[in-house]
C-alpha cells in the first residue's frame, strides 16, 4: 500500500507545489493587482484550509481516507482548471478558496493513511518526504512551462497532476480497521484532544518557517533566494531520507524538542549573525530541525488513537500549520515594519524555541516521553 499511498501524494503536492510562483505572478500580471493582493490570496487558502480541517477529519473517519483523498484530490483539480476561466479577482479569490478545503481533504486523508499503516512511523515518514518533492520540484516546473507556454500550461498541468492523484487512490485500500465502514460511533467534535500538544508545537515550529519563507528575500535582497530554498529542502529531504530509521523508533518528543530548538537557533542566528555566512548557517539549521519535525508532530497525534479517530487527530495537528502561518505572517510583518527584519526573525526564533517546553517533563523525575511508534 506504502507504494501506492506515496505516488497519490506525490501527485497532489505536484499540483499544489506547481502553482507556488504562479498565483503571484497571475495576480500581478494579467488581474493587474498590487503585491499586497498576493497576501490576501493567501491569506484566503490558509483560511479556508483551517476551517475545512474539522470535516476532512469527519470524512475521513466516517466515510473512509479514500473518500476525504478523491474529494480534495477532485476539488484541487477542478480549481486549477477554472482557473483558465478566471479573469476576474472576485472568481479567482473563490478559487483559491475552495482549493484550499481541496488541500484540507487531500492531506488530512493521505496523513492518514500513513497513520494507519502498521509500520505508521516509516510510512509517516516517506509521505512528509514526497510532500516536500512535490513542493520543491512543483515551482521549478511551473517556470519552464511557463516560461514555453504560459499560465494555462501551469493550470492545465496542476489539474492533472491532482486528477491522477485521484485515479490512483481507487487502488487504496476502502477501509482501514474501523474507519471508513461507516460505523464510527460517538459526537462528531471540532479538535482531537491527542493533537493538541504536537499541535501546538507545530505553529511554534512554523513560526521559523514563516520567516525564512516569507521574508527571506528581503532579508537578501538580491536574486539568490531560489538557491537558498533549495539548500534549505535539500538539508529537509536528506534528513528525512538519511535518517529514516531513527525518525520512525526514536521517541517523537525527543525528536520534537531537538526540532524546535533546531528551528529556532536557525531563525535566532539571522537577527544575530546578518551576514551571508550567518544565512546560510541558519538555512541549514532550520532545515534540519524542519526535516526532524512533522514525521514527529504527526506520529505523536496518532499514537495510541483508535483507528476511527485518525483522521480527527490528523486533521487537528494539521490546522496549527495554517494557524501558525497565519499568526506569524502578520505579526513578523507589523515588527518588520516598525522595528526592522532582525527583530521579527528573533521574536520568530523565541517563539520556535519555546515550543520546546511543552515537552517539559511535568514532575521532578518524570520521563519526557516513552511513545513509540
Amino acid at each position: 500500500m506504502i507504494g501506492r499511498l506515496l505516488v497519490c501524494t506525490a501527485g497532489a503536492f505536484l499540483s499544489i507545489g506547481l502553482l507556488i510562483p504562479a498565483v503571484p505572478r497571475y495576480l500581478t500580471g494579467p488581474l493587474g493587482q498590487q503585491a499586497g493582493m498576493v497576501g490576501v490570496s493567501l491569506a484566503v487558502t490558509a483560511a479556508a484550509g483551517v476551517l475545512a480541517r474539522p470535516l476532512a477529519g469527519q470524512v475521513a473517519d466516517r466515510l473512509g481516507r479514500r473518500a476525504a483523498l478523491c474529494a480534495g484530490a477532485l476539488l484541487l483539480s477542478g480549481t486549477s482548471l477554472a482557473l483558465l476561466a478566471a479573469g476576474e479577482l472576485p472568481l479567482f479569490l473563490v478559487l483559491r478558496g475552495v482549493a484550499g478545503v481541496g488541500e484540507a481533504l487531500a492531506y488530512v486523508g493521505l496523513a492518514t493513511l500513513a497513520g494507519d499503516h502498521r509500520r505508521s512511523g516509516a510510512a509517516i515518514n516517506h509521505f512528509s518526504v514526497v510532500v516536500n518533492a512535490g513542493l520543491l520540484t512543483g515551482p521549478v516546473i511551473a517556470e519552464t512551462l511557463y516560461a514555453t507556454w504560459g499560465f494555462a500550461a501551469v493550470w492545465v498541468t496542476a489539474a492533472a497532476a491532482a486528477l491522477g492523484s485521484a485515479a490512483v487512490r481507487l487502488t487504496l485500500p476502502k477501509t482501514v480497521g474501523s474507519a471508513g465502514s461507516g460505523s464510527a460511533t460517538g459526537r462528531a467534535r471540532l479538535y482531537h484532544p491527542s493533537a493538541l500538544r504536537p499541535g501546538f508545537a507545530y505553529l511554534a515550529s512554523v513560526w521559523g518557517y514563516t520567516a525564512i519563507s516569507a521574508f527571506l528575500p528581503l532579508h537578501l535582497g538580491d536574486d539568490s533566494g531560489n538557491l537558498h530554498f533549495l539548500v534549505y529542502g535539500g538539508v529537509l529531504i536528506t534528513i528525512r531520507l538519511a535518517g529514516h530509521r531513527p525518525l520512525a523508533t526514536t521517541s517523537p518528543a525527543r525528536l520534537a524538542v531537538v526540532s524546535l530548538l533546531l528551528t529556532g537557533a536557525g531563525t535566532l542566528l539571522l537577527a544575530a549573525w546578518p551576514s551571508p555566512a550567518g544565512t546560510w548557517c541558519a538555512i541549514a539549521l532550520i532545515g534540519a530541525g524542519q526535516g526532524l519535525g512533522l514525521p514527529a508532530f504527526l506520529r505523536m497525534a496518532v499514537h495510541d488513537v483508535p483507528a476511527e479517530e485518525r483522521g480527527s487527530a490528523v486533521a487537528t495537528t494539521t490546522a496549527f500549520f495554517d494557524v501558525g502561518f497565519l499568526s506569524a505572517a502578520l505579526s513578523l510583518g507589523v515588527l518588520a515594519d516598525r522595528f526592522g527584519l532582525s527583530a521579527g526573525f528573533a521574536v520568530a526564533g523565541v517563539v520556535s524555541a519555546a515550543g520546546a517546553l511543552l515537552f517539559m517533563p511535568v514532575r521532578k523525575g518524570a520521563p519526557l516521553d516513552h511513545s513509540r511508534r
